[in-house]
């Protein structure tokens, strides 16, 4: 997995969402996920793209799910998945942010544009 060399920003009013982001982009970043991993940190996610939908199997913790479309706008949210489910996204999802339940700010709704911008 890349080193969390990004960080997460609300494009409305630029404040930070999550201050280290994971980026999975190829098959098997995809593939292995959060799979046999402990719980991350407060303010860590990990954005998987492109991805539509996602399991929670092998997983030992719930997690805070945000999907979004092409353009980083949230269009659906999971709040404390817990492991062995299944989560899919509305047709135009091409994102998932993952972070451990409880993590993700509770005042993000479907709507919301977030901007992946890397660390300074």
């Amino acid at each position: 997995m890349p080193a969390a060399g990004y960080r997460l920003i609300h494009a409305a009013d630029k404040r930070v969402v999550l201050e280290r982001l994971e980026l999975a982009t190829t098959f098997w970043q995809r593939f292995r996920g959060l799979q046999f991993r402990r719980p991350l940190e407060p303010g860590h996610g990990l954005w998987l793209e492109p991805c539509t939908a996602i399991h929670t199997c092998w997983l030992r913790f719930p997690l805070d799910l945000a999907l979004l479309d092409a353009r980083g706008t949230i269009v659906a949210i999971h709040r404390h998945v817990p492991p062995w489910r299944i989560r899919r996204g509305p047709p135009q999802t091409r994102a998932v942010l993952e972070t451990t339940a409880g993590q993700l700010p509770p005042d993000l709704q479907p709507g919301d544009r977030l901007q992946i911008d890397p660390h300074v």
